[in-house]
C-alpha cells in the first residue's frame, strides 16, 4: 500500500461527514467541499448567511455574480490566498470582495504591484481639467522629488537624477582603472574627473537641500536613512576638497588624505539613492529587515561550524607537519572557503582524515547555503505589505 494511496483513504475518512456544495454563479457552477467555505466562517460563504441564496429546486446555491471572478473567491477559501487578475478593473474586484464579506487587505502583495502607480499620499485637490492644485510650493516640491508626481517634469527629474547617480558611479569605478604609463585614470585625467565629480556632486548636493526646504518635517527628514544615504552621496567630496585647500604642499594633502581615505568608499553608497526611484529596492530592504533574526542564528551557526571543522582540521593536518594548516584561524580560512564551495586550492588537506573532513565540510555548507532560500522568502512576503501597502490605491484600501 503506497504512502499517497493510505493519504487519499484518510482524506476520504475525514471527509465522511463533509458534503459537496454546488454553487451557481451567473449559470456557472462551481463544486467545494463544505468545510472549504467553513475555513473563513465571518464570510458570506462561511456563515448561515449563504442558505438565502439556495435553490431548493435545484438543490444548489446561486449567486448572481461575475463567475470569471468568483474563481479568485473560491480559491482563497482552498488555499487561503487571495489573488486578482490583471486584467480586472480593482473597483469591480473591491465590489465583489464587499458582496461576499472579503477584506480587502488580504490581496497577495503579488498582486499589489500593479496597483501602485496612483499615490494615495497625494494631498492634492482637482478644478476645472482635472489638474492637480497643491496646498504649497514645497508640497508640489516634495511630492515631485519623490517620484509620486507624474507629470513629465517629474519623471525627467526623476530619469536625469537616476543618469547622474550612475554615471559618478561609473566615474568612481573607471578612475581606477590603468590608462597606460602605470598611471591610473585619475591621475592621468585629474581634471576631466573633478569636474565630472563637482557637477554630480552639485546637483546631489542641490537636490538635498530642496528636500530639506520641501519636506513638513525637517528634522525627521535629516535623520532619516534615505536622507543619510544622500549626505554620503557628496560629503566625501566636500572633505576632500576642504582638504586640498588647506595646502599647497602636496606631500602635506597626501598625508592629510589618508586617514579620511575610508570615506572615498561611501561615494559608492550612493547607489543607494536608487532605492528612491525602484520601489522593488525597497522591497528587499524590508526583506532583510524581516528575515535578520533568523539569518543572524544563520551566520552563527556557521560560525560554530566553521569553528568545528577548522579544529578537527588543524589537529589532523598539524601531525603530518605539512601544508598550510598551521593554527585554527589559518585553517578558519580553508573551511570558510570550502563550505562556500569557492576550492581556492591555496590550502589542501593532505591526510585521508583530512580529506574526509573536507568532503564533510563541502557538504555541510551546501546545506546551510540552503536555508536562506525559505528565510527570504518569507521576508520578502512581509516585507512587500510593508513596503507595498502604504503605496496601495484607495480603491482598495
Amino acid at each position: 500500500m503506497t504512502l499517497q494511496y493510505k493519504r487519499r483513504l484518510r482524506r476520504n475518512e475525514k471527509n465522511k461527514d463533509d458534503k459537496l456544495i454546488t454553487l451557481n454563479v451567473s449559470g456557472r457552477r462551481f463544486v467545494t467541499w463544505e468545510s472549504t467555505l467553513k475555513k473563513h466562517p465571518s464570510t458570506l460563504l462561511g456563515s448561515e448567511m449563504l442558505s438565502v441564496f439556495f435553490d431548493r429546486k435545484h438543490r444548489e446555491y446561486f449567486l448572481d455574480r461575475d463567475p470569471h471572478m468568483f474563481r479568485y473567491i473560491l480559491n482563497f477559501y482552498r488555499i487561503g490566498k487571495l489573488h486578482m487578475s490583471s486584467e480586472d478593473c480593482n473597483e469591480s474586484f473591491k465590489d465583489e470582495l464587499n458582496f461576499y464579506g472579503i477584506c480587502t487587505t488580504e490581496l497577495e502583495p503579488c498582486c499589489w504591484e500593479d496597483t501602485t502607480k496612483i499615490s494615495i499620499r497625494k494631498k492634492k485637490r482637482t478644478c476645472a481639467g482635472n489638474k492637480p492644485v497643491w496646498r504649497s510650493r514645497r508640497e508640489y516640491l516634495w511630492y515631485l522629488l519623490e517620484g509620486t508626481e507624474t507629470s513629465n517634469l517629474g519623471i525627467a527629474i526623476q530619469s536625469f537624477i537616476g543618469l547622474l547617480i550612475c554615471l559618478s558611479t561609473v566615474f568612481t569605478v573607471v578612475e581606477t582603472t590603468p590608462c597606460g604609463d602605470g598611471q591610473q585614470c585619475l591621475d592621468k585625467y585629474p581634471e576631466i574627473f573633478s569636474l565630472l565629480e563637482a557637477f554630480c556632486v552639485g546637483i546631489f548636493t542641490l537636490e538635498y537641500f530642496i528636500r530639506f526646504y520641501a519636506a513638513q518635517k525637517r528634522m525627521a527628514f535629516v535623520f532619516s536613512k534615505l536622507s543619510i544615504i544622500d549626505l554620503m552621496a557628496f560629503i566625501p567630496f566636500y572633505i576632500d576638497l576642504a582638504i586640498a585647500n588647506l595646502s599647497s604642499d602636496k606631500e602635506k594633502i597626501v598625508s592629510l588624505r589618508s586617514p579620511f581615505s575610508v570615506f572615498r568608499i561611501l561615494r559608492i553608497m550612493r547607489m543607494l539613492k536608487l532605492s528612491r526611484l525602484f520601489r522593488h529596492m525597497r522591497v528587499v530592504g524590508h526583506m532583510l529587515k524581516r528575515a535578520i533574526v533568523d539569518l543572524g542564528f544563520l551566520f552563527f551557526a556557521f560560525f560554530l561550524a566553521n569553528l568545528m571543522f577548522s579544529t578537527m582540521m588543524f589537529y589532523t593536518e598539524y601531525d603530518e607537519g605539512r601544508g598550510n594548516f598551521t593554527s585554527i584561524p589559518e585553517t578558519m580560512w580553508y573551511t570558510v572557503v570550502t563550505m562556500m564551495t569557492l576550492g581556492y586550492g591555496d590550502m589542501v588537506p593532505v591526510t585521508v582524515a583530512g580529506k574526509v573532513l573536507g568532503s564533510l565540510c563541502c557538504l555541510m555548507g551546501i546545506m546551510m547555503l540552503a536555508l536562506p532560500t525559505t528565510m527570504m522568502q518569507k521576508g520578502a512576503s512581509e516585507g512587500k505589505k510593508v513596503g507595498v501597502y502604504s503605496n496601495l490605491p484607495k480603491n482598495l484600501k
